[in-house]
């Protein structure tokens, strides 16, 4: 959940996608011409480049937040670089977001004021891959770097430049003359650099396996990491001593320990583990450490640092390559107890999403979660955008920007970015929805369908903020509110099999609304289930992050290990078989693609028809806009007009012998397409 430190990396429109449009006559006060040097390309490449001004003397990756950062962003697609086809970043507007210059803070290159800059240029390359659906896509995939978004293994950059902008006609010049390396590549363990590689610890191993199922729908190997710390006085030879499971959700971990917070690499909880002991305080007696193995997952992809732990139409089936390929691995290789009562997902942010739509989705797998401030359960409240009833997603109906990131002065709520401003920051490192670590790209990536245009199908226009309701509707599977009250007395019995096994915290002051969405999660499942249902704890003026409840981190712990000791065959309040049955399994990969899918997209499309002289313009994905032609007698008649999907239009223009309406529908990312309707006898 908005990893904003770390900036996204841009994808590629596809060259088959639309040809580049000419852009308006205008004469660029700043141009930046950005040649190639010999040996840096092994081909003329696609991908993306961006371009960062920065204050003079400082270096323009110091600071790439979008609530602080003092620079000037702009993208742009680039299309078969080489040494002889350099490119040049001038100008830029709203209109040109996929073939030309996208900037932030100000959209146009000549809006940099005058001044001393640094600058450089960073090109993301992309993969063209032509998953197992048909669907093709040109994407970075990232080589164990969490997907960063600028300068990650195999970046070419350009030298920092010191310039002075003077308002006037200029040219400045770049070369992208050098790779960055990957700090964590050795070459010797299988995948290469992709999730990571890292040497094993006493306590602290590293597992990476071929996905099977990602493998088959990418085309290309893809390969899915886990993180494994196991518990003082482990012994690999005692089958009989076994141990529960608590898997860490969150995002990108790379090397770190099995808990992001604190890292196991750290200090004190790192001696108390190694050790088996907890030192006393003043409050509680020296104790012994937990007795779990905490796992945490590494599934950087092609869309964000990591998959979402779902099966999804953008990014694969994810789920199924953890939960179905992974866990049983892991459980073939290490002294678990593969049994529901014994895994616990738990995670914050993303990871709190993560982990209680493990929970919703695969209740015969996992027996509880414990989700702190997860990103919004429900899309009544999309962060604070009500998703399913507002016209934008930048305005609330009364014209103000609706905010993103906010802090708190006391009581009083400080406004740090809107979400226009992100979405905005996030279209200058790539068009459709492809900016790797860009949140609201990958929302649209994880919870969105297929676009007849391969990528995500975004649910508003990115400049405008328009949103397509339409397009939000293929989003419910994925609000968990709505999946848990659709499914409640259906054959999944998602009321009776879930009961009990929610547990969610969140901070009133949570820097990104987040305890709205929860909030609205609560209020539709005890609709369904009264009080107490599900656990929810909501702190005043707390914001985003912390533990479960604030707990300490031992306190925490311990209370993961009762609950497991209290839910075993044994315990005190047994699991049931009833409410671990395979029956309840949600978002299957099967599901996702029927409806989300390339061939989903396909029929989803129609060409217009005509019955007399009353034309339908046919269906189109949403946010298409549509100009038509009427064709008298084989020949244009009239002026083209535009014409609003799901609207009928009637000719009026008198006597002919043939009719026909022929439709073009445009928008950003997509290819401009007329289809025409059949021939009508009049």
């Amino acid at each position: 959940m908005h990893w904003t430190n770390t900036l996204s990396a841009a994808l590629l429109v596809v060259a088959a996608v639309a040809h580049p449009t000419t852009e308006k006559e205008h004469k660029p006060k700043l141009e930046v011409h950005i040649s190639v040097a010999d040996g840096i390309l092994k081909s003329a490449t696609d991908g993306h480049v961006q371009l960062l001004f920065a204050p003079a003397g400082t270096n323009p990756l110091d600071d790439t937040d979008v609530t602080s950062s003092p620079n000037y962003f702009f993208g742009k697609n680039v299309f078969g670089l080489s040494t002889k086809h350099p490119v040049i970043l001038s100008g830029g507007s709203n209109d040109t977001t996929d073939y030309g210059v996208f900037g932030w803070r100000n959209v146009s290159i000549d809006d940099v004021e005058p001044g001393d800059y640094s600058i450089q240029a960073f090109l993301n390359i992309y993969e063209k891959a032509v998953r197992a659906d048909g669907s093709v896509v040109s994407v970075r995939f990232p080589c164990g770097d969490g997907a960063p978004g600028i300068g990650g293994y195999g970046t070419p950059i350009t030298s920092l430049a010191n310039i002075t902008v003077t308002g006037k006609r200029q040219i400045e010049h770049l070369v992208f003359n050098n790779v960055t390396e990957s700090e964590v590549f050795t070459g010797h363990e299988i995948g290469g650099c992709e999730q990571g590689n890292y040497e094993d610890t006493e306590f602290l191993k590293y597992v990476k396996i071929r996905s099977t199922v990602l493998s088959n729908w990418w085309n290309r190997d893809v390969y899915v990491g886990a993180n494994v710390l196991l518990p003082h006085g482990y012994d690999a030879g005692d089958k009989s001593k076994r141990y529960p499971v608590v898997y860490a959700q969150g995002h990108w971990p790379a090397g770190k320990g099995a808990f992001n917070y604190p890292t196991y690499l750290d200090g004190a909880f790192a001696e108390a583990w190694d050790t088996g002991t907890i030192a006393a305080t003043n409050i509680t007696e020296a104790r012994a450490t937990p007795k779990l193995i905490l796992v945490t997952f590494r599934h950087e992809n092609a869309f964000y640092d990591d998959s979402y732990a779902v099966n999804t139409a953008n990014i694969g089936p994810w789920g199924d390559a953890i939960n179905e390929e992974l866990i049983p691995h892991l459980d073939s290789i290490y002294n678990t107890i593969a049994k529901p009562y014994a895994r616990i997902q738990q995670g914050g942010s993303t990871g709190g999403w993560e982990s209680i739509a493990s929970v919703i989705y695969r209740p015969d797998l996992f027996g509880v979660c414990f989700s702190s401030y997860p990103d919004s359960l429900s899309f009544n409240r999309h962060q604070d955008i009500p998703l399913y009833t507002n016209k934008n997603a930048y305005l609330t109906a009364n014209g103000t920007p609706i905010v993103s990131i906010r802090d708190f002065d006391g009581n009083t709520q400080v406004d740090l970015a809107s979400v226009a401003q992100e979405n905005h920051w996030e279209l200058t490192f790539g068009t459709s929805s492809r900016s790797i670590g860009g949140q609201w790209d990958v929302w649209n990536a994880v919870f969105g369908v297929q676009g007849l245009n391969n990528y995500p199908l975004e649910p508003w226009d990115k400049v405008t903020g328009e949103i397509y309701h339409e397009a939000v509707e293929f989003w419910k599977p994925f609000d968990l509110a709505n999946w848990v009250t659709s499914n409640w007395d259906s054959k999944l019995k998602l009321g009776e099999v879930l009961k009990k096994r929610i547990n969610v915290y969140v901070g009133l002051h949570d820097d990104y609304f987040l305890n709205e969405g929860v909030a609205e999660f609560q209020k539709a499942v005890e609709a369904k289930g009264g009080p107490g249902w599900a656990n929810f704890t909501y702190l005043a003026g707390q914001p985003h992050g912390g533990i479960y409840n604030l707990l300490p981190i031992w306190d925490y712990l311990d209370m993961l290990q009762t609950w497991v000791e209290d839910h075993a065959p044994d315990g005190k309040t047994p699991l049931p078989p009833s409410v671990t049955t395979p029956i309840a399994i949600g978002n299957k990969f099967v599901d996702v693609m029927a409806t989300g899918g390339h061939g989903a997209a396909l029929a989803r499309q129609a060409p217009p028809t005509l019955t007399g002289k009353k034309a339908s313009v046919g269906r189109w994905d949403p946010g298409v806009k549509l100009e038509a032609q009427w064709i008298v007698d084989g020949r244009p008649k009239g002026k083209p007009f535009w014409v609003e999907q799901g609207c009928d239009v009637s000719y009026e223009g008198g006597k002919c012998r043939e009719l026909q309406i022929e439709v073009t529908g445009s928008k950003r990312g997509y290819k401009t397409e007329t289809r025409k309707s059949n021939v009508v006898k009049t």
